[in-house]
This record gives structure tokens, sequence and C-alpha cells, in this order.
């Protein structure tokens, strides 16, 4: 059953995107309504908002926000959207090397708003996204995930409602990224220094997080077996079936 399943859509004409694949959008999947984009940053330094250690809040209103220049590795932002919306799956990794198969390993951040929560290894907060991106285009909707990423503000959001986030966890890895004002200094002295820190390895590939991100935004696989095939067609028939039920009950 699954080699004739696999038949079948090995002859079927698909076409993920109407559109140009986004700048820097490196792998892309889709099953159902939901398709999973992995979008790869270069490595660079950075100007970000970061929170202050005097912050008198650890987010929103109150809270205090000193600017930084990091450096930063390739960073891997892995989205899972449905219908072109936001699902809540959202993860953010690091590496040091660039994306070449869907093997490859992925390393945790050191950020803010990063933490391993919502059944997520990397999870990535976004809940500030308050534009719907359903509308846009994909080019748009990659923009607006990245600007959102670099242009918000790095906080302690995570750990007030999901435990420590991984600027917490990771800052004994490496002593240039100890403290922001280490990690300042290792970046004016060197633009490419994260790319030889030892960060703690994910172990998860990015295919698995693509996997584990459709299937958790509730895309199921297909069929692999003639019960699971006879379930899936049972369920197609009846519900037409059911529609008509439900307006005979309205009507009367």
């Amino acid at each position: 059953m699954k080699d004739f399943v696999a038949a079948l859509s090995a002859r079927g004409d698909s076409q993920l995107l109407t559109e140009a694949i986004p700048d820097g959008v490196r792998f892309l999947r889709s099953r159902g309504q939901v398709t999973v984009l992995v979008m790869e940053d270069m490595p660079q330094v950075r100007t970000v908002r970061w929170l202050a250690d005097d912050s008198p809040m650890p987010y929103g209103r109150g809270a205090l926000y000193r600017t930084a220049r990091l450096a930063f590795p390739f960073v891997i932002i892995i989205v899972a959207l449905r219908a072109g919306g936001l699902t809540g799956y959202q993860q953010c990794f690091y590496r040091t090397e660039r994306l070449v198969t869907l093997g490859d390993s992925l390393l945790y951040t050191n950020l803010f708003n990063c933490a391993r929560a919502y059944r997520q290894e990397s999870w990535l907060c976004l809940a500030n996204l308050q534009r719907d991106l359903a509308p846009l285009s994909w080019n748009h909707k990659v923009q607006e995930i990245r600007r959102h990423m670099w242009a918000a503000s790095f906080n302690q959001s995570s750990e007030v409602h999901e435990g420590m986030s991984f600027w917490q966890t990771m800052r004994t890895i490496d002593p240039r990224v100890k403290s922001l004002d280490a990690w300042e200094e290792a970046s004016r002295a060197d633009a490419f220094f994260p790319l030889g820190v030892r960060w703690q390895p994910a172990r998860l590939t990015i295919g698995e997080a693509m996997n584990a991100m459709l299937n958790g935004a509730g895309s199921p696989l297909p069929p692999e077996t003639l019960p699971d095939l006879a379930r899936l067609l049972g369920t197609i028939a009846a519900a037409p079936a059911a529609r008509v039920a439900q307006a005979d009950s309205l009507r009367s």
C-alpha cells in the first residue's frame, strides 16, 4: 500500500508555490494546507535591542532595553504556515556551515525568545508579530518573519511563560558569549568568531525538524496501509451525507 501511494505521488503534478521561491529560503515542504519554510541567514554582525541587565520588567511595558552590535553564525529559522498564516510552530537554530541536505544537523542558539517549549526543540517566540501573513505574497511573508525576528526586542517573555531561554542556559559554553558585553567585545574583535564556538548540538536534523512541524501543525501523513486508505475514503464519502443531515435538522 505504501509503495502504491508513493507510485501515485511520483506521477502527480505538484506545484508548491505559485511564485518565485523567496530569497534565503533553503528548503520548503508542503503537506495539505501546511507549508514549512526553512530560512537561512548568513553570518553577520547585527544591531539588536536586548533586555538591559537593570530592566525593572522582564518584558512588555516598563522593560528597558539597550542596543548591541552582535556577531551571529548561520541562523536557521523554520516556520510552519497553514493556508499562509502562522500556526505557532516556529523554531530557530544555529549552524556553523551552510545547509546542504535535509540530513544536516542543527545547533541550539543562545538567544532570548528561544526555548524548549510547546513540544518544539527550539521554539521561537513570534507572539508580537500581529500582522496576518495569510494574504501576503510568499516573499512578503518571509520578509515579515525576518523583520520581526531581528527588529523586535530580545527579552525574557519565553522564560516567564515557558521556562529558561537559551540565553540563560548557554552562557557557559564559551567565555565570548558569557555576557552581552563579552559578546559585543568578541564581535568587535572578530565578526566571524561565532563560527568557531562549540554550540550545543540539538541532535536533530533539518529534515526531522520539518517533519515534526508538519505533524505538529496538524497535517497528517498520507495513508500507508489498506485499512488507513479505507478509513480515509469512508470519511470523505460520509462528509456530504453529514452536511445534508445537518441541513435537514436546521430546516426542521
